[in-house]
C-alpha cells in the first residue's frame, strides 16, 4: 500500500470519527437554523417597509453568517483530531501499523480539512437555497463557489490552531477551550486596539478568520448595499495573516509528532 493510500485510509477514518460527534451535528443545525431567521427577519422587515440591503443580494448576508459557525467546527474538528487518538489509546496502534508520521498526520489533517469544506458547502448551498426561496431571483450567485473557498481559507487559522493545541496539550478539552479562549479574547480586544492603535489590531487571528469572506465578496461585488467597498490592502493583509498562522501553527504541531515519542493513553 503505497504512501497515498495510507493518507486516504486515514481521510476516510477521521472522516467517521469526526462525524461520529453529535456536536458538530449540533452545530450545523444551528447554522440552517440562524440563516433561516436572518431570512424570516429580513422578510419581516421587507414586508414592513424597513428595508436595509439589497434583497437581490440578500444570500451573501446569510452565508456570511453561517460561515460564522464553521469557525466554531473547525475548533471542534481539529480540537479532538490528535488528542482524542492519545486519551483512547489508538495512537498507540496507529503508530505501530506500516504507516509514517507525516502520513499518520496528513490524513488527520486533510481529514478535518476536507470535512470543514463539505459543511460549509453545505451551509453556503442552505443559505442560497434559503435567499431564493424567500427573495426570489438573486445576483451574483455565481461567486457562490469563490465564497465557499473563501470561508474554508478563513477558517485555517482557528482549525490549524485548535489541531496544534490538540497534539502539543494531547487533552481534547483543553485543545478546544483554549482555541475557543484565543477566538473570544481576540474579537473582545480586537475593538480596543483598534482604537488605540489602529489597524494593527488586524494581526490578532479572529480578524482575519472573520473579515477575509467579507472582503473577498466585497472586492466581487461592489457598490451594494450589503457589502460596501473595501481597499485590496485588506484584502492582501487577511490572506497573508491566515497563511502565517495556519503555516506556523501546523509547524509545531508536526515538530511536536516528530519529535516526540510514540505515546501511551492518557490518565
Amino acid at each position: 500500500m503505497g504512501g497515498l493510500t495510507r493518507v486516504a485510509t486515514i481521510i476516510d477514518y477521521e472522516w467517521r470519527r469526526a462525524l461520529a460527534k453529535k456536536s458538530i451535528f449540533a452545530l450545523i443545525i444551528l447554522a440552517i437554523v440562524f440563516q433561516t431567521l436572518i431570512m424570516v427577519g429580513e422578510r419581516a422587515a421587507s414586508a414592513e417597509g424597513f428595508v436595509t440591503t439589497d434583497l437581490s443580494l440578500i444570500w451573501i448576508t446569510g452565508v456570511l453568517e453561517g460561515g460564522l459557525f464553521v469557525q466554531l467546527i473547525a475548533v471542534i474538528v481539529g480540537g479532538g483530531s490528535m488528542s482524542e487518538e492519545y486519551e483512547h489509546g489508538t495512537a498507540d496502534i496507529l503508530l505501530s501499523k506500516p504507516i509514517k508520521r507525516v502520513e499518520y498526520m496528513s490524513g488527520k489533517f486533510l481529514g478535518g480539512l476536507s470535512l470543514l469544506a463539505m459543511v460549509e458547502a453545505l451551509i453556503t448551498f442552505v443559505g442560497v437555497v434559503l435567499s431564493l426561496a424567500f427573495f426570489g431571483a438573486q445576483s451574483g450567485l455565481q461567486f457562490a463557489p469563490i465564497m465557499v473557498l473563501a470561508i474554508i481559507y478563513s477558517s485555517l487559522i482557528f482549525f490549524c490552531l485548535s489541531f496544534m493545541f490538540s497534539e502539543v496539550f494531547r487533552g481534547t478539552t483543553l485543545a478546544i477551550l483554549l482555541a475557543f479562549a484565543v477566538f473570544i479574547a481576540s474579537l473582545v480586544i480586537s475593538p480596543t486596539l483598534t482604537f488605540l492603535y489602529g489597524t494593527s489590531a488586524r494581526a490578532l487571528p479572529a480578524w482575519a478568520a472573520t473579515e477575509f469572506p467579507s472582503l473577498v465578496m466585497s472586492e466581487l461585488i461592489t457598490g451594494s448595499s450589503v457589502l460596501p467597498p473595501r481597499d485590496l490592502g485588506a484584502l492582501g493583509q487577511a490572506s497573508l495573516i491566515i497563511a502565517v498562522y495556519a503555516i506556523l501553527f501546523t509547524l509545531i504541531a508536526a515538530y511536536r509528532l516528530l519529535k516526540s515519542d510514540v505515546t501511551k493513553k492518557t490518565d
